[in-house]
């Protein structure tokens, strides 16, 4: 069986812990005879210390779906969103007084104010970030917006003009875009494939919006935890308690590894 995981609040804990025993039995998985991967919306860079905490080489896949990766750092498959469209989602909010907005190539972070409190996490995570020039001219693993109370009216400005790329509308006011066929159902359909698993064969394991996709797409979904999105909740065929109460783990044990034992 291929085991396909969310990190964030589904390994990852609200505070952004590795439970203990999450690495034994990532290990005891693939002891068995299992493979493991991981499809994160996080970037390489904040994905990297539970990959290798996870024993996770590749493939795996870093924002959500874009960029699938394999041993040894050999990129498998990318998605990106084209520099024309990213200046044309940019420039209308370019001097807006309250949306802010960041485009991510590889780990560096291009935004509109780098002094914005809300890229705090990426000057504490040493990340390059580096104001964003009305002559940007390079393609985008990912877009994301700050936006608040007005993230509606800018998702909706994205739609209108990117129909069909990715977009995750967060609770928060973050709104995240990636290009089509950047979502994790995707990236988790060529893993799969690149490791030689049949769509009955895979088990996905997630709680956001931008997990949909892979938990619908598996031949068995399970969502995570008590904040699990209701269209993740929608798809699944099990729900599981969140990390820090052992949900995942709890299962693997009671469903794959005590059984094989």
């Amino acid at each position: 069986m291929l085991f396909a995981f969310d990190l964030d609040k589904t390994l990852v804990t609200n505070d952004y812990r590795l439970p203990e025993r999450t690495p034994g039995v990532m290990r005891a998985l693939r002891d068995a005879g299992h493979a493991v991967t991981v499809l994160t919306g996080r970037p390489m860079a904040s994905a990297r210390p539970f990959l290798e905490a996870l024993g996770v080489a590749g493939p795996f896949s870093v924002n959500h779906g874009a960029q699938v990766m394999g041993p040894g750092g050999r990129e498998l498959r990318r998605t990106r969103l084209q520099a024309v469209d990213v200046r044309a989602m940019l420039d209308p909010w370019a001097t807006h007084p309250t949306v802010e907005f960041s485009c991510v190539v590889d780990d560096h972070l291009y935004v509109k104010d780098p002094h914005d409190a809300r890229w705090h996490w990426a000057h504490t995570e040493s990340r390059v970030v580096t104001r964003f020039e009305p002559t940007f001219d390079a393609d985008a693993d990912k877009v994301v917006f700050a936006a608040a109370t007005t993230s509606v009216e800018v998702a909706e400005h994205v739609a209108g003009r990117l129909p069909h790329a990715e977009r995750y509308l967060w609770g928060d006011g973050f709104l995240e875009i990636v290009g089509q066929g950047g979502d994790k159902g995707t990236g988790l359909a060529f893993i799969a494939e690149q490791l030689g698993y049949a769509q009955h064969e895979v088990v996905a394991f997630g709680d956001g919006l931008n997990d949909v996709s892979m938990v619908r797409w598996a031949g068995h979904g399970v969502a995570v935890g008590p904040d699990a999105h209701p269209d993740t909740l929608a798809v699944a065929d099990e729900h599981v308690p969140s990390p820090e109460e052992g949900g995942v783990l709890d299962w693997l044990e009671r469903r794959v590894l005590e059984p094989a034992a």
